[in-house]
């Protein structure tokens, strides 16, 4: 069942530093404060979108801070010269501009949930949506020309900052990914030293899966910062490293093996100082018949190899197929169409509101659709929670502000000293994970929604209790809209997380195919996250999936069913063993594994269609599985002539099947 969201805990973690977090808020605030210095002293307007700006392109590597700002500068040229050629050809038709703003706002939205585009169809759909609507304002063609002309430098300028800023003291990507891969070899030799705290370390990091570490080496290859020989090895490193942590924590007594941990450390400061092996290290274990030996081994081999001198990096081959832009049932879902046709609705609801009530400075309420709305109610509603959270901490920063500290400023450097620190609190909060990161984002537009309202000291506070009211409305309509029209839970990409979890375990069973199992605990870690979010759904939604309601108890269980598959998966490398051993122990092993794969591919169609005939199935696989391990139990015990090598091997193979048939049967009581 969904535990209650305890936000005070979650904001207090959210808010703790982590390395890289000080230079990136800094950065970010060092971007606002030039912005504004211009702005101010050549009367540019709109600073405040151009500081937002700032913080919706900032990124935490140089490379991807640099063709963020350059697509925002193409995309804003582009976007404004079709903006004004719409506008024109429907500048005297309201009836035409309003149903290109439904248009526009229909297709973006759609096309951000059935195609891979996501935020920018929407955002795309939106600055399209908005131009059809400024005629209203400014109804003089002129003037409405002028105005967004002046919007191309409201974004160009901020963006030219941020390239500045990162060229010059931007994180290196190609040192953030030697640091990633350092870190994890760091890590595997901490578990393995059980140093306190260093399992909780790797989990995190096996959480994060591979993160941004290849996309600090695209962006080290493109900004040459590293050659394309680097770039190929840091490839083949973020993998083996990844799936070496994933061994180590597998491992049922890692101390047994402290011995390796000099070696992992040694291995990490190599990759940190950017420097090669001339020859392998030697590698002796005590016991190298064991299954948690031979997958240790060969998981150390594989992370050794890209560093040795003579090693020739190959380009990783790719796992699966990636798929079209358009999603395969982006026609046949009708979700995508009642996504759209909610966010649509709420749309054209709060542009009414301020069109009649002709009360131009709660747009605000407008833009809030296209930026609160999301693919599920619980998402939605934890996004304009956030929203509405940022955007009263903003407004109370900047009104405290305007009451206690704008009288008492005499000249601009006030001023930036202001909006320094103001965009360091926002920066640091918008630099926390996706639980809080919208927080920062709105606190720092209203922020500068009330401290920059023009070329001068900000003594009005109408403009920016304005904003935040209408900011305030936007998310109680689609607050409305979503939770009553067409409602959907998180509950379907809860089930999808747990059910993706259980093919990767599949994967292990599966001769040939990549290692499937490092996608284990970032499956899990997605669906506990969207887990979380259903606190925020009303009853009735989340009462719709059972799933949610044993979700506490599946999580974790599927995640313990982890090391066995990991250590099974890591010794499939060195081929199929039990050589010499009669060819009925050797189809009872294979008919294990077959049996506990068909039993992972029904729980995870069960766990998605939640039927009672799937459920049903599941139990029989279930029971398939456990009397295949009897029969090989059987053989096992058997009294075969010699003292063979096979059986050495089968008695420690016997006991990773041992540790699946335990783990399945928790899953299989977890679900119940």
């Amino acid at each position: 069942m969904a535990q209650p969201i305890k936000l005070s805990r979650i904001v207090w973690d959210e808010l703790q530093p982590y390395d890289g977090r000080l230079g990136l808020s800094l950065r970010t605030a060092l971007v606002c404060v030039l912005v504004v210095a211009i702005a101010m002293s050549q009367q540019v307007p709109e600073a405040a979108l151009s500081c937002y700006l700032a913080f919706f392109a900032a990124r935490d590597n140089a490379g991807s801070g640099i063709l963020i700002a350059f697509a925002l500068i193409v995309g804003a040229s582009v976007g404004i010269l079709l903006g004004l050629v719409f506008l024109m050809l429907a500048s005297d038709e309201p009836m035409l501009r309003l149903g290109l703003m439904a248009l526009f706002t229909f297709g973006g939205m759609f096309l951000s949930q059935a195609t891979r585009a996501g935020p920018i169809a929407a955002t795309i759909g939106f600055v399209f949506a908005f131009v059809m609507t400024l005629n209203d304002i400014v109804p003089v063609p002129e003037l409405l020309v002028r105005a967004l002309s002046w919007m191309w430098v409201v974004v160009f300028f901020p963006m030219a900052f941020l390239i500045l800023v990162n060229a010059t003291t931007g994180p290196n990507p190609a040192r953030l990914a030697r640091r990633g891969i350092a870190a994890r070899l760091d890590a595997a030799a901490g578990v393995l030293e059980s140093r306190p705290g260093a399992r909780a370390t790797a989990e995190k990091l096996l959480e994060a899966g591979r993160g941004n570490l290849g996309t600090y080496v695209r962006m080290g290859e493109l900004l040459s910062l590293m050659n394309g020989d680097k770039a190929l090895r840091a490839g083949e490193m973020i993998g083996a490293s990844h799936h070496l942590l994933l061994v180590v924590q597998a491992l049922e007594s890692p101390r047994d093996w402290a011995s390796l941990a000099p070696q992992l450390k040694a291995m990490a400061d190599l990759v940190r100082d950017d420097r090669l092996l001339d020859e392998k290290p030697h590698v002796a274990l005590d016991d190298a018949s064991s299954v948690e030996s031979r997958a240790l081994v060969t998981a150390l081999a594989a992370a050794t190899q890209p560093l040795l001198r003579s090693h020739q990096a190959r380009p990783l081959q790719k796992t699966g197929k990636t798929g079209g832009i358009l999603a395969a049932d982006a026609f046949t879902n009708p979700v995508y169409t009642q996504f759209a046709l909610k966010a649509l609705l709420a749309v054209l609801i709060t542009y009414v509101i301020y069109t009649a009530f002709d009360w131009f400075e709660i747009h605000t309420a407008m833009i809030t659709c296209f930026y609160v709305a999301l693919g599920s109610a619980g998402e939605t509603l934890h996004k304009s929670a956030l929203r509405i959270a940022g955007c009263l901490v903003g407004a109370a920063m900047g009104l405290a502000s305007i009451y206690f500290l704008m009288p008492h400023m005499t000249d601009i450097g006030h001023l930036l000293l202001l909006v320094g620190a103001g965009s360091f609190v926002a920066a640091w909060v918008s630099n926390g994970s996706s639980r809080i990161q919208y927080m920062g984002w709105q606190m720092a537009l209203a922020f500068f929604l009330c401290v920059l309202q023009g070329f001068g000291p900000a003594l009005d506070n109408a403009v920016a209790i304005n904003r935040v009211v209408g900011i305030l409305i936007g998310n109680a309509v689609v607050a409305v809209i979503f939770s009553t029209l067409w409602p959907t839970s998180v509950g379907p990409a809860v089930a999808g997380g747990f059910s993706r979890a259980l093919l990767a375990m599949r994967g292990a069973l599966q001769p040939g195919e990549a290692p499937a199992t490092q996608m284990i605990a970032p499956e899990i870690a997605a669906a506990r996250r969207l887990d979380e979010l259903s606190g925020f759904e009303i009853q009735r939604v989340r009462q719709r999936y059972q799933l949610l309601e044993h979700s506490a108890d599946i999580a974790p269980a599927i995640a313990a069913a982890r090391a066995p598959f990991v250590l099974l998966e890591a010794t499939r490398s060195e081929g199929r063993k039990l050589r010499g051993a009669p060819i009925c122990v050797i189809r009872a092993t294979h008919g294990y594994e077959t049996a506990v794969a068909a039993f992972l591919e029904q729980a995870s169609s069960a766990i998605l269609s939640a039927d009672r005939e799937a459920v049903k199935a599941v139990r029989q696989a279930h029971e398939r599985a456990a009397q295949a391990l009897q029969r090989l139990e059987r053989l096992a015990r058997r009294s075969w002539p010699g003292r063979t090598r096979w059986r050495r091997e089968l008695k420690e193979t016997m006991k990773i099947y041992r540790r699946i048939a335990a783990a399945t049967t928790e899953m299989m009581e977890a679900a119940r």
